[in-house]
């Protein structure tokens, strides 16, 4: 390991990857952490549309940009199909127990088909993306397995590089 001290910002990265509340994802059980690191994922990857029921062209045509391709197909990437969304069973009860654990929390985890964004660590809409959408998800419980989730973790890692490079980290 080099003498380098790790900065502030990395501590917090660090800490923020691995707390866990109850056995969850911290991100799932406190609010304030889950807006912290959403946040995180508007500023970084232009985490969005706010409302993404409605048209949105600005949003979408930027996302369109970064991918140089046509806003209907910048619109199919989402992060109901992204790598790094986790709809497991167990996730979703997380999610579900963060929001209360009473019948109306599933509800919501289910209206609004909410997941985990491993990438950047908060619970996250199926509707909205970001700009680093992976394809090849969510990951659930038909489509786990050990060398999924590598794959995944590893996917997510190179992500979180690429956007490091372009941030000029």
């Amino acid at each position: 390991m080099s003498d380098e001290k790790l900065n502030t910002k990395e501590v917090e990265n660090l800490l923020k990857s691995e707390d866990l509340i109850n056995g969850f994802p911290a991100a799932t059980q406190d609010i304030s952490v889950n807006i912290r690191n959403r946040q995180e994922c508007i500023d970084v990857a232009n985490y969005g549309p706010m409302n993404p029921l409605i048209g949105n062209d600005e949003y979408w045509q930027a996302r369109a940009d970064v991918y140089k391709t046509s806003i209907e197909e910048a619109k199919s990437s989402r992060c109901a199909n992204c790598a790094a969304f986790i709809q497991t069973t167990d996730m979703k009860e997380a999610i579900a127990q963060g929001l209360g654990g009473e019948e109306e929390a599933y509800a919501v985890v289910e209206v609004a088909n909410l997941g985990y964004c491993e990438i950047f660590d908060f619970k996250c809409a199926g509707l909205r993306t970001c700009d680093a959408w992976v394809l090849g998800g969510p990951i659930t419980d038909v489509n786990i397995s050990a060398n999924k989730f590598e794959e995944s973790q590893e996917i997510a890692l190179n992500v979180i590089n690429n956007i490091n490079l372009i941030k000029g980290e």
